[in-house]
This record gives structure tokens, sequence and C-alpha cells, in this order.
């Protein structure tokens, strides 16, 4: 035996649990840079595993341990950090790599670090289990390490280090650790040379330099060719459920993609009409449940709706909290005592609470094509929300632009009308009042001021202006559409259910001119 067992199990371990906190992080930068495509961690997961079985292959050419186990010893050593250290740069790399070519063509860079992460527990293996009977045995419980270190790479990089760590930190700590790992298995083989010691400072001189190399790393990540073109972010919050970034302090973007804004006034655009218009259709919106609070701007415009006495709010992004406190436009929501937010998986939580009902429910529901995009946009959810609506109760949710979620909203529901890109449905005729609408938004207030100061001209004009979307025909074509006409449009698209997972898989076969841009292929 080269070298003792019981150090063996260790750094099997040890290097299953840093192999599965890459495989941690690149799936992080990933479905960044892909906006959470559900087919990132697929593609990302076939190449990282592929790396490790061509590494293993590899790793023969390594198992020449020479006098003693001595030079095996060594090798590993070198190998660990090496391995690292590609590790460690891979994610800047591949940021920069997205400024000219798309994220799936950087997978095989995937590939060559995990296949050079995959040598070293072969050659471990080789070098702790002698070739007499008891050789099962010994790979077996080699095997057992190296998984539980692997279990645990993986929860606590995704549950605790992402928590409260940012990637760079996280990057930076796992080649540190590397580089201990190696200058410890060194030491174990005999005096180590001028070339491990150059390896040793150069690694930990990379991972100091960590802030350097990753810096503006997201904007890389999700401006792509646009990156030199787009404005740094004035926000950026990590946490294990994501990462949230901010552009000229109003625009949100979560993992990557658009996400909404900070902002209430209706007049200056972003579709503020769906939060303002439940009044037009709802005599009495007294209970409000909102599915995914974002910024926190459709809550806000909810909760001071005058007929509004509670809201309840779902997030499943604990870091939207963070965005909204560091925002003084929407930062009194977290005290307002008609709110309460929660912060759980909206699904979830209305079944672990049948007893509650809701005169509205609002999700202002993320694009389609995303990752768990259908876990929402289902006929099974707009089930559970129809089953949790009062009577004359009404659902609003952004279809962005789907004719399969909106189908799948007319099958559910029997009355169903298009506000902008969302659906607002019931199970009771929806009719508009537009006098009713007038008062409800002569009565709104935000921060002490009224929406529409109907003490100035400006102010009349600007309430009457909102108003005429539904009065005027021409106006109301372009914001609304009527259950006849979305039956016309959309009446034959396939529904969307939890088999299906209606959009997120996009590729087919027929997709052949891409799939071969992205293989490279001509």
């Amino acid at each position: 035996m080269n070298i003792p067992f019981r150090l063996a199990l260790l750094l099997a371990a040890l290097s299953g649990f840093i192999a599965l906190a890459h495989e941690i992080v690149w799936s992080r930068v990933y479905n960044f840079a892909s906006g959470s495509s559900a087919q990132a961690l697929g593609m990302l997961l076939g190449s990282y595993l592929l790396g490790l079985a061509l590494g293993s292959l590899w790793s023969r050419r390594w198992q020449d341990n020479g006098p003693e186990g001595r030079t095996g010893l060594r090798k590993l050593a070198r190998l660990i950090v090496v391995s690292n250290l590609a590790a460690y740069l891979l994610v800047p790399a591949v940021s920069w790599l997205l400024v000219k070519i798309e994220w799936p063509q950087t997978l095989p860079l995937v590939m060559a670090c995990s296949a050079l992460i995959g040598i070293s527990f072969p050659l471990l293996c080789d070098l702790a289990i002698p070739p007499d009977y008891r050789a099962g045995a010994g790979l077996s419980y080699l095997y057992l390490a190296n998984i539980i270190g692997s279990g645990l790479g993986s929860l606590l990089t995704g549950f605790v280090l992402m928590e409260w760590l940012t990637l760079w930190q996280i990057a930076a700590a796992l080649l540190v650790l590397a580089v201990v790992i190696g200058i410890s298995v060194s030491r174990a083989a005999g005096p180590s040379n001028r070339g491990d010691y150059l390896l040793w400072a150069a690694s930990l001189g990379l991972a100091a330099a960590a802030p350097l190399l990753y810096w503006q790393l997201f904007e890389r990540l999700q401006y792509k060719q646009e990156y030199f073109a787009q404005p740094k972010f004035t926000e950026v919050i990590e946490s294990r459920h994501g990462i949230i970034t901010i552009e000229n302090g109003r625009t949100i973007y979560g993992n990557g993609i658009y996400d909404g804004m900070i902002e209430t006034d209706p007049r200056k655009g972003g579709g503020l009409i769906r939060p303002y218009f439940i009044s037009a259709v709802h005599a009495a919106p007294r209970e409000v449940l909102v599915i995914g609070m974002s910024g926190g701007a459709w809550t806000k415009v909810l909760a001071h709706n005058p007929e509004v006495e509670r809201v309840t709010v779902v997030e499943i992004s604990e870091g939207y909290l963070r965005l909204i406190a560091n925002h003084p436009e929407v930062a009194d929501i977290l005290t307002d005592p008609k709110i309460t937010i929660v912060i759980d998986d909206g699904r979830r939580w209305l079944r672990r609470n049948p007893a509650r009902h809701f005169d509205v429910v609002v999700m202002n529901t993320t694009f389609n094509w995303r990752e768990y995009a259908s876990a929402l946009l289902g006929r099974e959810c707009l089930e559970l929300i129809r089953s949790r609506l009062n009577p004359g109760g009404i659902a609003l949710w952004n279809c962005t632009g789907s004719g399969r979620a909106i189908n799948t909203g007319m099958t559910v529901f029997p009355q169903t009308m298009i506000v902008s890109n969302n659906c607002l449905a019931s199970m009771d005729p929806l009719v508009i009042d537009p006098e009713r609408w007038r008062r409800v938004l002569a009565a709104y207030q935000l921060d002490g001021r009224p929406v529409y100061d109907r003490q100035t001209a400006a102010g009349r004009a600007d309430l009457e202006a909102m108003i005429a979307t539904v009065t005027d025909p021409d106006y109301f074509r372009a914001n609304f559409m009527r259950r006849d006409e979305m039956q016309r449009l959309y009446g034959a698209e396939p529904i969307i259910t939890d088999d299906n997972m209606g959009h997120e898989y996009k590729f087919t076969l027929k997709d052949t001119s891409r799939l071969r841009k992205l293989l490279w292929l001509p």
C-alpha cells in the first residue's frame, strides 16, 4: 500500500466534495447565462459526466507509481492543484467567450475541466488499494467516501455557501482548499521541487485575484455580445435561490432574464395597467394573493388599492426582500400591516393552506420557456388557483405571449379575457365597469400622494386617458382581447400540463440548423 488507507478515505471524500462543489458553481453560471433555460442543466450535467468518464479513462496514463509510490503521490498532488486551477478559471473564461459565441458552444471547456478532475479519484484508488483479495472491499470504501463527499459538496455549496458567499468567494475558497490538499499530499511523497512551489504560488495568487478575474462577470454572462454597449449593474444580489441583478437602479433581472421594474406610476409604462385593472372587473377585491413578488411594485400597487384589505405574497426567493429593502420606492411593503410576505413555492403554499380563499390571485409569471414556468402556467396550477377563489373571484397571470398558456387558461376557466399580455379569468362573467374603475383610480394614493391628482388638468387628463383604454374601441383593441377572439386565435393550441412541461423543452430534431450552429458544424 502506497498511502495510508485512512488518508485515502479523507482524500476521496475531499475530492468528491470539491468536484461537486465546482459542478454546482458551473450549474449556477450556465443557468444564469441561459436565462434559466430548462435545457441548460441537462447539457451541463451531460458534459460534466462525460468529462469525468474521460478523465477516469485517461488516469491509466498516470498510474505508474515508481519507487515506493512516491512518483504517483507527486502526480496526484499536482493533478489536484492543476485540475482545480482549471476549474477555477473556467467561469471567467466562459464569461469572456460569451461575448463572442453562444453558451452551449463553451461546454467542451466544462468537459475538459471535469476530465482533469476525473483523473484524481482513479489514481488515488491505484495508490491506496493493494492488488490482493481485499481490493474490492477497499474500492467500495473509497467509493463510499467519495459519494459522501460529493453529497456534502452539493448540499453545502448549494444551500449554505451560496447563501453567505458570492460566486467568486466560493471559487477562490475551493482553489485554496485544493492547494492545501495538494501541498499535504506532496509532503507525504517527500521533498517538493521548485515546480511545485511555483504551481502553489501561482494558484494562491490567482485565488487572491478573484475579485479582479470575476469583475463584471454577471454583466458578461447576461449581456453577452452586447456587453461592451451596456451599463454596469447598479446592484447584484446573490443567494442560494439565484442571482438578482439591477440595471440603472430600476430594471430587475432574475437569473439573467428580465423580471420586472421598480415602478408604480401607471403613466410611466411598464404594463402597470394590469395591477390597477382589477377594480374594473371586481367590485370588492378585499383579499388578494400575489404569487411571485419580484421587486414589489405590483404588490405595492395592489396593497394601496382603496378597496383591498389584505395582501398575501408568496415569493420563492428571499433575495428579493433584500432588493426591496434597498429601494425606498417599494421598501414600505416590508412593514405595511396589510401585507404578509411568505417565502415559499406558490403551489406548495396553496396546497398547505386549503382554507385560504381570495377575491383576486395575481401571478406576474416569468417567461413561458424558462425552467419551472409550466408549474405556474399549467392546467394543474390553474385548477388549484380556481379552487381558492371566492365567488366572483378573478385570477390574473402573465402568459408572456404563449398561445398554449392562453388556451390552458380558457380550458380551466369559462370566462377569460386578455389584459395586455396577461390572462384575466373567472368562473363568473367578466364585466368591465368604467365608472367604478374611475372612482377607485381617483381614490388611489401612493406614498401619501394621489396617483391621479384631479386638482390639476394634467392629472384629470391622465385619469381619463386610462379610462379610455376600456371605453374607446381603438384603445380597447390595442390593450384587451375578448374570449371569442382568444378562442379564434389560440383555441387550437395544445394546453400546458405537468406532464408535457409546456415550452420548457423547445428543441426538437427538426431544429437542425440551430443544433449544427451550437455544435460548430457548417
